[in-house]
């Protein structure tokens, strides 16, 4: 078995995606290492077959790695549950696994730099996973000496974990009730970064699984950090409207990779609240945040949406207008 961290890439329907993928991660100097996994989960659709048909060809076929396995599951699982089976499977094999989705396109240092930290930081437990994106909106202070960072969040755009990380998580969210009701807690989560407990919520109500919201409340409760590079060592092309959790972004759609960077890394690594703090911005939504909490503590936020469906019926006769919550 090879003492590089084996790599994890799931895929639906984006054969094109999946190839560009693979060839970047090919640009990798320790790709002849490294076993390779890929995830293809089932049609759940008719007219899906053929494509999926067409993305397990073309995984049988994969070369210039140590070892290619795909692994195909004969019914649909859907996207959390395809890789949670698949991340179980591997770790009943090695004790840590490199993860990435199809759209992720990685940097020609991203093997090294993921391998080089999972084993520098294996025994620090503040560090829950090791990411290889940085967001493009994150400007790092000209005065931070160093070529890491760490947030209170996780980031599934390139991401590396150890085995007992993983498998301290609570995927059920046992004491998300008491949580919830817990003012202080709910204000933790909030300061960390706005957008996650909207997420929470909405998995909740719509009784499914979102595996970042899931290891972001569990990082929450067990005050961990993902460590992440202070230039992008992967970038998502899943900004073009066909993803499954991604809207239409150009300016993540273009982000360059920051090839040839490695960064050095620190042992003891502290946090920095002017970083966590910028991340904080880059999700706040004034809408969402603020005035809608402030026109509901009002008693004005069902009255002013009533008028506005009104007055959208007016403008707009033939629009049909869905209930978006």
């Amino acid at each position: 078995m090879s003492s590089l961290a084996p790599v994890l890439i799931t895929v639906y329907d984006r054969l094109d995606c999946l190839q560009n993928a693979i060839a970047s991660l090919k640009t990798n100097n320790e790709c002849n290492k490294t076993d390779l996994y890929i995830v293809s989960d089932y049609a759940y659709q008719e007219e899906h077959k053929k494509i999926i048909s067409q993305i397990r060809e073309y995984i049988k076929n994969i070369k210039g790695f140590q070892k290619v396995e795909g692994i195909f599951w004969d019914h649909n699982k859907g996207s959390f549950n395809s890789a949670q089976d698949a991340m179980k499977y591997l770790f009943s094999k090695y004790d840590k696994v490199i993860f990435f989705e199809d759209d992720i396109l990685v940097s020609n240092r991203f093997l090294e730099y993921m391998n080089n930290a999972l084993e520098f930081y294996k025994d620090d437990q503040r560090i829950i996973s090791i990411a290889s994106h940085r967001h493009h909106k994150i400007k790092i202070p000209k005065e931070y000496p160093y070529d890491v960072f760490l947030l209170k969040i996780y980031s599934p755009w390139g991401s590396a974990i150890w085995k007992d990380r993983y498998e301290s998580i609570d995927w059920e969210l046992k004491d998300v009730d008491s949580f919830l009701k817990d003012k202080e807690q709910i204000k933790a989560f909030n300061n960390i970064s706005t957008h996650m407990l909207p997420i929470l919520l909405d998995m909740l109500n719509k009784k499914k699984k979102y595996g970042d919201a899931i290891i972001c409340y569990n990082m929450l409760k067990s005050k961990r950090y993902t460590l992440f590079p202070i230039e992008p060592l992967s970038v998502n092309r899943g900004h073009d409207g066909r993803g499954e959790h991604c809207v239409e972004d150009i300016e993540l759609q273009n982000q360059v990779l920051a090839m040839d960077f490695y960064p050095s890394l620190t042992k003891n690594l502290p946090y920095d609240t002017t970083i966590g703090k910028m991340h904080h911005k880059v999700f706040y939504s004034f809408r969402r945040d603020f005035l809608e909490p402030f026109l509901k503590k009002i008693y004005l936020y069902r009255p002013l949406r009533f008028l506005k469906k009104q007055i959208e019926k007016i403008i707009f006769p033939r629009k049909k207008f869905w209930k978006s919550y």
